[in-house]
C-alpha cells in the first residue's frame, strides 16, 4: 500500500529496509491508514510498508482571569 499526499504538501522522505517514512510538515487530513499511534508529540499513521509521521499541533488554552 502506498501513501498519496495532497499536492503542495511539504514533506521529507526517508527509506529504511522495512519502511518508507514520510515526515509531513503541513497540517493535512489523511485517512485509510491501518494503524494510528501517538507518541512524543507526533502522530504515526501506518500504511503497510509506509509510515506517515506528523507533529501534533498543540492548542494553547489561556486561563480566564478571576472575576472580581
Amino acid at each position: 500500500m502506498s501513501v498519496e499526499l495532497p499536492k503542495g504538501v511539504k514533506y521529507k522522505v526517508y527509506k529504511t529496509d522495512k519502511y518508507t517514512i514520510y515526515y509531513v510538515m503541513d497540517e493535512v487530513e489523511l485517512g485509510g491508514f491501518e494503524k494510528r499511534m501517538v507518541k512524543g508529540g507526533h502522530e504515526f499513521l501506518y500504511y503497510g510498508n509506509a509510515v506517515v509521521i506528523r507533529p501534533i499541533k498543540q492548542i494553547s488554552q489561556g486561563r480566564e482571569a478571576p472575576s472580581a
